[in-house]
């Protein structure tokens, strides 16, 4: 099925966009470490997303980044921040050390001079945190998923855009500086308190800058080939640390270095988080409060109005794509051309997913008489929306006939109806 729009319910969408950016809240779960210290973790959704880097992204110093298909096929859990030194003190019945080099100590800051062996290993912080709550979840992320989270739905170098206007090393930028600690904010150099800067679109903060993170994997070339959980090499050389480092390139979500499981020398800018499988959150029920405007925090030009219809237990979901300039009346767009103004899906939900049929569209000028047509009345792909609450989800997507798939994180543009959603959902 097909329905109409105009051109208020796009200009209504822009202005929203202009004058209310969002940030996303995210579903979590927060543990009580001894001594009542809380760490939370966030859910981050399985799915499919390219990993590394395309060939000639700036910053791609190292060569050491093939861009690969990688399909993660659960949902996980992460630390919304680094694990801080308190955290670190509570599971561990003792404070950081403070042998490793230049020492900044508090309990907000993020623990370093740690190694793998010392966190993963037998009598490390996992095993003692899984001791505690009485658990066998909590490990270490392995490094596909720490790219995934630090993506959060988006392709572009950093989780908020490519920023090619600024240098790759200390110079000053505004787009960087709400997002992450780098050698441009931070003179001298060193950790910062956790949870300072912009969470990213899946809520976590500090994926870029601040400290390198060990992960689970061992150091190894990547492959072009498409993978399914990957867990990295085996055997017991170099591990992987991720997402920090002094200069601005060294912080985009695909740059990866290898340090040495054991070497605590050089780990006065390495920390961690702490990654879960099979915890449970609260579920959220998709209800009649995420009626409303949507867009992708990730690009420009991307909008969805979201309509719930309870009593038939159906979503509908049209979604726009802008140009700056119209294209001509009499331009028949499909979708994936520069002119191109929407698509409707439509279908049934449950619980916190909806599965809808996608119907791409033809013609539809916003202002035109005639009414746009869909190229397949029986629907022309599938769109799957996760939600995670009443603010955020991720859209998945797939029409075979244009050979056009992906992933992209959806945000509520303003916040009106939440507080609706939220009495639906608790009903």
């Amino acid at each position: 099925m097909i329905r109409k729009s105009n051109n208020r319910s796009i200009f209504v969408l822009l202005f929203a966009l202009i004058l209310f950016p969002f940030t996303a809240l995210a579903e979590e779960v927060t543990v009580m470490l001894p001594g009542d210290v809380p760490m939370t973790l966030v859910k981050v959704p399985a799915g499919t997303f390219l990993m590394g880097s395309p060939q000639g992204e700036r910053g791609n110093f190292l060569d050491n980044e093939t861009q690969h298909q990688v399909t993660l096929t659960q949902d996980y859990f992460l630390g919304k921040t680094e694990v801080t030194q308190k955290q670190w003190a509570a599971v561990m019945g003792e404070p950081m050390r403070t042998d490793c080099g230049d020492i900044t100590v508090g309990d907000d800051f993020p623990v370093y001079c740690v190694t793998w062996n010392r966190i993963a290993g037998p009598g490390g912080f996992i095993e003692k945190l899984n001791t505690h709550l009485e658990s066998t979840a909590f490990r270490l992320p392995t490094e596909a998923e720490w790219e995934r989270a630090a993506r959060a739905g988006t392709t572009t170098r950093y989780a908020h855009g490519d920023v090619l206007e600024c240098s790759d090393e200390c110079g000053a930028c505004p787009a960087h500086d709400p997002k992450m600690w780098w050698c441009g904010n931070v003179d001298p150099f060193g950790p910062k308190p956790v949870g300072q800067k912009d969470a990213n679109p899946f809520g976590l903060h500090d994926m870029h800058g601040n400290l390198w993170e060990i992960v689970n994997d061992r150091y190894g070339e990547f492959s072009t080939e498409p993978v399914t959980d990957p867990s990295g090499p085996g055997g017991s050389g170099d591990v992987v640390i991720r997402g920090g480092g002094k200069e601005a390139w060294i912080n985009r979500s695909a740059s990866r270095v290898s340090a040495s499981p054991d070497d605590r020398a050089q780990n006065n800018e390495v920390g961690f988080r702490v990654a879960a499988t099979g915890l449970e959150a609260s579920g959220f029920e998709i209800n009649s409060g995420l009626n409303d405007a949507w867009y992708n925090p990730a690009t420009d030009g991307q909008g969805f109005l979201i309509s719930v219809f309870p009593d038939r237990s159906e979503m509908f979901v049209a979604w726009f794509t802008f140009d700056v300039e119209r294209p001509p009346e009499d331009v028949m767009a499909m979708l994936g051309d520069p002119g191109h103004r929407w698509l409707t899906a439509q279908g049934p939900y449950s619980g916190d997913t909806a599965t809808l049929k996608i119907f791409v569209t033809k013609g539809g000028v916003f202002d035109s008489a005639e009414p746009p047509t869909s190229t397949d009345p029986d629907g022309d792909g599938t769109m799957v929306i996760e939600f995670a609450d009443c603010t955020a989800g991720i859209l998945n997507y797939t029409i075979p006939s244009l050979d056009l798939s992906g992933e992209i994180p959806i945000q509520r543009i303003v916040l009106d109806n939440v507080t609706l959603c939220e009495a639906l959902h608790t009903e």
